[in-house]
């Protein structure tokens, strides 16, 4: 019961009579349906209770609870008082839905009451700051200005698909409409969004749908790589498959099935409005757009051009993974990995990720594997991801050119798996002699890539999109659009292809990355640069540097976290593939935030004590991000 038993014992002295016309089940149920419906009676007079209940409520709870009229009138003026004091809100709306949703639908529906009524979250205008719920009948018309129902369909995670009235109202002092999401002024070519995100999110026009269902969903793609289209299904085969449907009345005919449009433009708007009221902003969209999709758009593109550079979050994460700090000294060590992610095979060949990568094998390749179960071609798998026991050969390579590690060249005042080819000569840079006799193509010659620039923790801290090849220039115009001050440049940053960049920057006579390290990654070193390659040992061997190992000898930072995360990165691949420009960067964005802040709760669980490196030291010429 949403009141307690001690108040209504205490109504029932004033109406000794009551206790012989009423069961206690009717009772109860009396009282949490008028809760149910508070709603609706708001509408009426919100600032105390009705004196008479209006006709439609009178009516709902007379069939539902099969009393008589006298009895409900009295009922009413025994409970009102006591009523109008239990605070509605979302959770007892949860409390109670299983049970009392049948009602709404068998008896409530064709009475203009839903088990949903949803309001705008304010009761005076925020403008003049007059009251705009007048004492209007529930079942206002809909030409009616003061007050607008409009029929909707809610999908939430706890109900599944059900009916709903969502109420506009009007402030004829300054001629604005308020929303349960947003609010339009009549001269207006906007509509502006609450602050305070809400529950449920007005997808489209008669569509809305519960934040816990967008979680559900954001989730099943940040773990799961599920496509909308699959979070559709999922949805409509489970939690929406017939839990109140056949009490629906037989001519009621708004949507009540999800599809992969809905899916996408609640998650977009969900995302947005999530991400406005982080940053203590005012998400403003077209009202008139021909679409919600096109209304969507302006809000996306504003907030892709806010995560470019330093504005994305966790820009300046740093942890124990990532960052050596000496705190005697007053100096640290950040280092990252740059690397892309690319597309296998085009969709025509698509089927052929299945086979072994050994271009001679036809077989299918195991599950979990690249390649098949012969044991020669899991022995070559096996050999593309040893990247940890190249340390010998690294500083033979160093000892033949005659160098030495440096005493601290990298630190300053402190305040994967990849897809490679193997026994092909596409790389020049592979040693003459060459590493293996078989022929396997773990990767494909690339057109375009997305870049990412990793922590060496494996936090997400940067990302572009490449058309055509990882040029060395384009790698340092992109590391530049990331790191826009040098004091914000990490001191090591890992390439597989660094001693071609370190070429281009001596040839330009570019000083921008002098104080950084720029070794090339521990698994290309070893099995895709020559030996004999001067400049590559000279400027890009990992060995040379000291701060880039332990004292036992092991590698302290991970050099692989890229290609790592391009494992996880590369799944919204097919996803992605057809999606517009704006929401392809806006989502793939989205996702690495929410793997970020995963990421970041897992390295405070395991004791890795993630921070954030204060902007104003990164960026000490700024105005702010």
């Amino acid at each position: 019961m949403a009141v307690s038993l001690a108040k209504i014992l205490e109504a029932l002295k004033q109406h000794p009579e009551m206790s012989e016309l009423v069961s206690l089940e009717n009772l109860s149920r009396f009282v949490n349906l008028t809760s149910l419906v508070r709603p609706f009676m708001d509408l009426a007079q919100p600032d105390g209770p009705l004196e008479r209940l209006p006709v439609a409520i009178y009516d709902f709870l007379r069939v539902s609870l099969e009393l008589e009229g006298d009895v409900v009138k009295l009922l009413w003026e025994t409970f009102r008082d006591v009523i109008w004091n239990i605070e509605w809100n979302e959770s007892l709306q949860r409390e109670l839905g299983h049970h009392y949703i049948p009602y709404f639908l068998k008896h409530g529906q064709c009475r203009g009451l839903t088990f949903h009524c949803f309001l705008p979250p304010i009761s005076a205008c925020f403008e003049c700051e007059r009251n705009l719920r007048g004492a209007k009948e529930i079942t206002v018309p809909r030409e009616l200005v003061e007050s607008v129902p409009v029929s909707v369909t809610v999908f939430s995670r706890d109900f599944g698909p059900l009916p709903a009235t969502s109420v506009s109202l009007y402030c004829r002092e300054c001629h604005t409409r308020y929303y349960h999401n947003y609010y339009v002024h009549q001269n207006a070519t906007k509509r502006t969004y609450y602050k305070e995100q809400p529950r449920y999110i007005h997808s489209a026009e008669h569509i809305f749908i519960d934040e816990q269902t967008c979680e559900m969903f954001t989730l099943m793609m940040v773990n799961a790589w599920t496509s909308a289209a699959n979070c559709t299904k999922i949805y409509n085969e489970s939690i929406g498959k017939d839990l109140f449907q056949g009490l629906l009345p037989a001519v009621y005919s708004t949507r009540m099935k999800l599809d992969a449009e809905i899916v996408w433009n609640s998650l977009f708007l969900f995302w947005l409005l999530r991400d406005y009221q982080e940053n203590n902003l005012c998400l403003e969209l077209d009202h008139n757009a021909p679409s919600q999709a096109a209304r969507l758009s302006t809000g996306l593109t504003e907030r892709n051009l806010r995560f470019i550079g330093a504005g994305r979050p966790h820009w300046n994460h740093a942890c124990e993974l990532c960052c050596l700090v000496n705190e005697e000294e007053m100096t640290a060590v950040r280092s990252v990995v740059v690397d892309g992610v690319t597309h296998r095979f085009c969709d025509e060949h698509a089927s052929k990720d299945r086979e072994c990568c050994v271009t001679t094998c036809p077989q299918p390749a195991d599950l979990g594997y690249r390649t098949c179960s012969s044991s020669e071609h899991r022995a070559l798998e096996s050999w593309v991801h040893e990247e940890n026991k190249a340390m010998f050969q690294l500083k033979n390579c160093l000892a033949r050119l005659g160098t030495v590690q440096k005493a601290d060249s990298t630190a300053e005042s402190m305040l994967t798996e990849e897809e490679v080819e193997v026994g092909l000569d596409e790389c020049e840079g592979k040693p003459s002699s060459g590493n293996k006799s078989l022929k396997a193509r773990f990767g494909r010659r690339r057109t375009h890539n997305e870049e990412l620039c990793v922590a060496s923790c494996g936090i997400i801290i940067g990302r572009a999109t490449f058309y055509g090849s990882e040029a060395p220039n384009g790698v340092r115009l992109f590391l530049k659009a990331i790191f826009p001050t040098k004091e914000s440049l990490p001191q090591v940053i890992w390439h597989d292809n660094n001693c071609k960049i370190k070429a281009v920057l001596q040839k330009d006579k570019d000083m921008y990355f002098q104080d950084c390290a720029m070794p090339v990654d521990v698994f290309h070193f070893k099995s895709k640069h020559k030996a004999s390659d001067t400049l590559c040992n000279a400027e890009c061997n990992p060995v040379k540097w000291k701060e880039l190992q332990t004292n036992d000898g092991k590698w302290r930072f991970n050099s692989s976290a890229a290609e790592q995360a391009n494992v996880w990165f590369g799944g919204y691949q097919a996803m992605v593939r057809e999606m517009e420009a704006v929401r392809y960067d806006f989502f793939l964005d989205e996702m690495i935030k929410q793997h970020n802040r995963a990421l970041v709760q897992d390295l405070e669980v395991k004791g890795r004590a993630p921070f954030l490196i204060p902007l104003d030291y990164l960026l000490p010429t700024s105005t702010g991000v």
